[in-house]
């Protein structure tokens, strides 16, 4: 297993053509897409949908920036794009100026008005009270939701410098982030990060209709609105290109040869982590056969208290398991549930997120010189028969996901954090098409303008 994908997607960076080539790297089911999530909030009132394809997703992709997923889910390998930030406000004003009646007509009257500011001229538009914060798109992804992006939006609305220390902390974001390539050069900026991915180089030019976008000529006044509704995005992309050379791993041919050697490595060595999908096989006893129900797999343990999974990884570093119960008959299960490691009992971790999941960590030793197996039990004490007297089954507790990876790059209890997630995704989900950015240059729009 490659540590999970999150890919980060700034609008206008080039984020559809990588957008397919990702997901190439990770099979169908086992990616997420938070715009996809965003847009059925409706018939998920729990949140328990959007929660299943977050946590058994190998790729995860975000175009809103909803939160900081390497401290969230920790065994990630996080992509962003960047681009010339006036460049790549340009290009969205040009798709605005390009909205066809359509569209505009499927949605409220303001986006008619906002086509019509965008057509009297790249400055009209730029003159909006809300471009500044349209025109920070990267800040606006890096804010990861509120209560940051509020500071963010005072922070756009004002005439006076931006706080130094909001600068700190994005550009802090930003330089976590594994792989920053830009669009300017994104034929080594994709060879960094196959070489990251540990796959084969693409065959071929991945097609990007605005690599080579013709240089466009700004007006003084133009360049003068440009640059004051791009300021922050303009440090950002200015640090990360300080930075570049001293992240960059090498030229193109060794980039690619060691694309290669990588995903050769991948193959034939043990994986440094293991998402166990309860939808698919492995290797054990103690189970009942996988149900299905909409995005959820899961599997019951019995119809003894203990199951058992064999599991192939590297063992010459410290671990951390992590497992989810979604389901369970009586308390004693989860009170009392051991995990046992090759015949060594752990200590425990066991906290509720609410509405129903119970989670398990526990660390694991490294085992240098050791074989690269890991025999897994899951004690849950005893096993019940359930209410339904047509249900014949013992059934012990309900498991969703079991993650095991390096310790270094676990945070304890950092899956708390998913509650705020699920409301960013139903903040997103309030407005008409899950973009905040653009409901901000609606909400701009002045009496008459557009009319």
């Amino acid at each position: 297993m490659l540590p999970r994908i999150v890919f980060h997607h700034v609008h206008k960076c080039a984020g559809t053509t990588l957008l397919k080539f990702l997901e190439g790297t990770t099979p169908h089911e086992r990616a997420a897409h938070l715009e996809t999530l965003v847009a059925g909030q409706g018939g998920d009132p729990t949140g328990m949908e959007a929660r299943a394809a977050i946590l058994r997703a190998e790729f995860l992709h975000d175009p809103y920036g909803v939160h900081d997923w390497k401290a969230l889910l920790g065994n990630t390998l996080d992509v962003i794009f960047l681009r010339d930030p006036v460049a790549r406000l340009h290009s969205e004003w040009r798709m605005i100026t390009r909205w066809d009646d359509a569209l505009v007509a499927s949605r409220d009257e303001r986006y008619r008005r906002l086509r019509a500011v965008a057509r009297e001229g790249f400055a009209p538009f730029l003159a909006l009270h809300g471009a500044a914060i349209f025109g920070n798109a990267i800040a606006h992804h890096l804010a990861f939701g509120e209560p940051v992006l509020a500071e963010l939006h005072a922070a756009c609305r004002e005439a006076a410098p931006v706080p130094g220390a909001l600068v700190e902390l994005l550009e802090a974001r930003l330089t976590a982030i594994d792989v920053i390539g830009f669009v300017e050069e994104f034929d080594e900026s994709l060879a960094e990060l196959v070489a990251r991915l540990g796959c084969f180089p693409p065959r071929g030019a991945l097609q990007v209709h605005n690599v080579h976008a013709a240089p466009v000529t700004f007006s003084a006044d133009e360049q003068r609105r440009a640059e004051s509704c791009t300021a922050i995005d303009r440090r950002l992309v200015a640090a990360a290109r300080a930075s570049a050379p001293a992240r960059r791993r090498g030229d193109r041919q060794a980039l690619d040869a060691e694309a290669c050697r990588g995903y050769r490595a991948r193959i034939l060595a043990p994986p440094a982590g293991v998402l166990v999908d309860m939808g698919e096989g492995f290797l054990g006893t103690g189970w009942h056969p996988c149900e299905i129900n909409g995005r959820k797999r899961a599997r019951w343990t019995g119809p003894c208290p203990v199951a058992s999974l064999d599991l192939r990884i590297d063992r010459s570093r410290a671990l951390r398991i992590r497992l989810r119960v979604g389901n369970h008959l009586r308390s004693t299960q989860v009170d009392g549930l051991r995990i046992v490691i090759d015949g060594h009992p752990c200590q425990v971790d066991h906290w509720v997120l609410p509405p129903f999941d119970h989670f398990f960590e526990a660390a694991i030793p490294a085992a240098p010189g050791s074989l690269p197996w890991l025999h897994v039990e899951i004690d849950c004490v005893d096993t019940f028969s359930p209410t339904d007297a047509a249900d014949t089954r013992r059934l012990g507790v309900e498991i969703e996901e079991i993650e095991i990876g390096p310790a270094e790059r676990f945070v304890p209890r950092s899956l708390a954090a998913l509650g705020r997630v699920q409301e960013e995704l139903s903040r997103l989900a309030a407005t008409p098409d899950g973009d905040r950015r653009m409901q901000v240059l609606l909400e701009s729009l002045p009496a008459g303008a557009g009319d």
